[in-house]
């Protein structure tokens, strides 16, 4: 069968990638770090996400797949799918020049209604409002030279290529006949069960902002609920399945702060949408702020039972056992620790000492010789399940702040820590 063209070979790109390369179909990854080629050539590309080295090197040394900084081996492509990152700023204003650039590099190549799918999670109205006069300024014609259409990819680190077999894939595009095409095409590597087409490219790009504006007010509620709980006294974590229990509910868990690419960004892309549109969307802010602001709740807890000020983080990674900290909550906790003149180590199993240090981050290696008097669990690492809380309690540790509510209590007081939970 044909080739398709991927443009950002990020972990998103890699999974995309694979999954087409599992129904025998070339692919031609682009991507301007050159160190990617390199990487492959010489046999040192490495990725714990489960299932993708094992396909993208058999297929690379099979000459099915193929990696290039050069947009012009786009040419000729079946249909060119962008995975490119949309990022915001410190003012969380979303930085546009990685995307465009991309595109600009490609305009060249669009002859003949060459189809490009955009995959990364988009503003409201970026297609259309964006992309299509940026292209079509450069003298190309939608419906002509190339056809536009969204489907926002919506799978997590740690099992991207299952569920890329599991999760419904939503097609919208600029024009009944992008959406056409791009449904035709990703049947050749989509289960069309999989496969739904929507009215538009908007309303295939609202489909994942609306999923994950959920998730962050969703989590900003439980988190308002836990701080009261805490001041009742009642367990509130171990309540919230019983709540679910009555069908209407699904409240998620409380934690010490929502971290990662997604959750903590996409809300302001929406925010953005709303003010375009007239609208305050004030549910979406204050969930951002009740997030953000776990962190320096977190640490009023003890701040007023502990004596040494010597905290030790454990955890670096936003998700459990993936090497990835993009906007993790740990850099707002040592933030705020060092604010409330704490000392701060952080330890992490995916991070080794000068990767932490790198970060501007003091390393702990061995939790058992930090000489804390605090502990913050901030990632659920499975090796965290595992801490002997007997030495570590003899190491120093007298408080111990579970901010998954992961840990068992009586576990941690058994070894004569205090105990302390986000509503728990």
């Amino acid at each position: 069968m044909g080739r398709i063209s991927i443009i950002g070979f990020g972990k998103i790109g890699q999974a995309i990638a694979a999954n087409i390369l599992r129904q025998n179909i070339n692919v031609t990854a682009i991507d301007t770090n050159p160190g990617l080629h390199i990487a492959f050539e010489k046999g040192e590309y490495k990725t714990k996400e489960p299932g993708i080295w094992n396909s993208l090197t058999h297929a690379y040394e099979n000459n099915k797949l193929a990696i290039t900084t050069n947009f012009a081996f786009a040419k000729e492509s079946d249909a060119i799918i962008i995975a490119i990152s949309l990022l915001i700023d410190q003012n969380k204003k979303i930085q546009y020049g990685p995307f465009l650039e991309a595109i600009k590099n490609l305009i060249p190549f669009l002859v003949e209604k060459t189809l490009i799918v955009i995959e990364t999670s988009v503003p409201v109205g970026f297609a259309r409002d964006i992309i299509l006069p940026f292209i079509e300024k450069e003298g190309k014609v939608h419906g002509k030279d190339f056809l536009l259409a969204h489907s926002p990819e919506r799978i997590k680190s740690g099992s991207m290529l299952k569920q890329l077999g599991q999760i419904p894939k939503v097609i919208g595009g600029i024009s009944e006949e992008a959406t056409g095409k791009a449904y035709e095409i990703y049947q050749w590597f989509f289960d069309q069960k999989l496969l739904y087409k929507v009215e538009t490219i908007e309303a295939a790009e609202m489909l994942k902002m609306a999923g994950m504006i959920y998730r962050d007010v969703n989590i900003a509620l439980s988190n308002q609920l836990a701080q009261y709980a805490n001041k009742k006294e009642i367990d509130y974590a171990v309540l919230i399945p019983l709540i679910n229990t009555d069908k209407e509910a699904n409240l998620l868990q409380p934690g010490i702060g929502v971290g990662g690419h997604c959750t903590p960004v996409y809300p302001y892309f929406l925010i953005d949408n709303f003010q375009q549109a007239g609208f305050d969307f004030t549910l979406a802010k204050q969930s951002r702020v009740i997030n953000d602001n776990m962190a320096g709740y977190s640490i009023s807890l003890v701040s007023d039972l502990v004596k040494n000020k010597k905290a030790l983080i454990l955890g670096l990674s936003f998700r459990p056992n993936v090497k990835e900290d993009a906007l993790s909550t740990t850099y707002l906790l040592n933030e705020e620790l060092l604010k409330a003149g704490f000392e701060v180590w952080v330890n992490d199993i995916e991070f080794d000492e000068e990767e932490i240090k790198e970060r501007n981050l003091q390393p702990c290696i061995n939790i058992y010789d930090s000489n804390c008097e605090v502990a913050f669990l901030v990632t659920l690492h499975k090796e965290y399940s595992l801490i002997d809380f007997e030495k570590l309690a003899s190491s120093g540790i007298k408080f111990f702040l579970d901010g998954r509510n992961s840990i068992p209590r009586d576990k941690v007081e058994k070894a004569g820590i205090i105990y302390l939970g986000i509503g728990h």
